[in-house]
């Protein structure tokens, strides 16, 4: 067990700079080509930021583990929710909120809640996939369509060749380190008794979300943070919708009811409360930013007892 220990923290460490790399190529790669803010840090955030729970779940599902891509994407969903935004908010408190994203929080409560409605028959089959797909690709081209409200355009010298083989470096270490990870997921489920969906929800959802919090960080230093939470909420969409769509489509996942409605239940909390302390005066207080972190850490300690 303690080789599988060490592979697997060194694929988590692997995994986490692979994607920094991503999201840095990506990021010069946006400004040669003279991308808008808007789609610049939509692309590193939304779906770069992704990246892991994208292979990572694929991987799963196609090794026939559709339970683990499930409790990666909702465990990471819960965690970008609260402990991510909780962070983004101590380290730039006061943090004024600006997306565009909270002016549809009604669509982006029913998206993010949409694979847990589907699944309540004991699965999200292929043709859930698809309508998935169709929800997250509308609300994309929603966001797209208001790029003005982003209207700076990006340039520098950096050459292209070069970033676009970083990229293409990072993406296959990202490809190497999420196979490793999800092997060895599944020998900690099984040496400790515990479902892998545990295991995803708990232990890998929270080592994936490091690259969103790693670049949040960072737009808080350049004074950027509402951005920032802004395009948080948007890969919320983009996992809960466009990734478990392409993984159900891979392989249909079989949830159990009281499972699902477990995390169900911590997702609407979750939603409710990070929308709420955003729509308090346009504001993420501190206070509000701790009492995230504290949910996540009872909906951590939740499905520890009750796995």
């Amino acid at each position: 067990m303690l080789q599988e220990v060490i592979i697997f923290l060194i694929a988590c460490l692997c995994l986490v700079k692979s994607a920094q790399y991503a999201v840095t190529a990506v990021s010069h790669l946006a400004r040669f080509f003279r991308l808008t803010e808007f789609v610049t840090s939509f692309i590193l955030v939304a779906v770069i930021s992704s990246l892991p729970e994208t292979f990572i779940g694929i991987i799963a599902a196609l090794k026939g583990d559709a339970g683990m891509s499930f409790g990666t994407i909702f465990g990471g969903t819960i965690a970008d929710l609260t402990l991510v935004l909780g962070l983004i908010a101590l380290a730039g408190n006061p943090i004024k909120i600006e997306s565009s994203i909270i002016k549809k929080d009604l669509y982006f409560i029913i998206l993010t809640i949409l694979p847990i409605f589907l699944g309540l028959n004991g699965v999200i089959s292929r043709i859930d996939g698809v309508i998935l797909l169709l929800a997250g690709i509308i609300f994309i081209i929603t966001l797209l369509k208001e790029r003005q409200y982003f209207h700076k355009e990006y340039f520098d010298g950096n050459h292209a060749l070069k970033q676009g083989t970083l990229l293409l470096i990072s993406l296959a270490v990202l490809l190497v380190s999420s196979h490793f990870i999800v092997e060895t997921a599944n020998i900690f489920a099984v040496g400790l008794g515990v479902p892998t969906l545990i295991i995803g929800l708990v232990v890998v959802a929270l080592g994936t979300t490091l690259p969103e919090l790693t670049f949040s960080l960072q737009s808080i230093r350049k004074g950027n943070a509402s951005l920032a939470i802004g395009d948080i909420l948007g890969s919320v969409v983009v996992d809960a919708c466009i990734l478990l769509g392409i993984i159900a489509l891979i392989q249909p996942i079989t949830i159990s009811l009281f499972s699902l409605s477990l995390v169900g239940v911590f997702l609407a909390f979750a939603i409710i409360f990070s929308l709420l302390f955003m729509r308090t005066d346009g504001i993420l207080s501190k206070n509000e930013a701790m009492a995230l972190i504290f949910f996540y850490i009872a909906f951590v300690v939740v499905q520890v007892i009750v796995r």
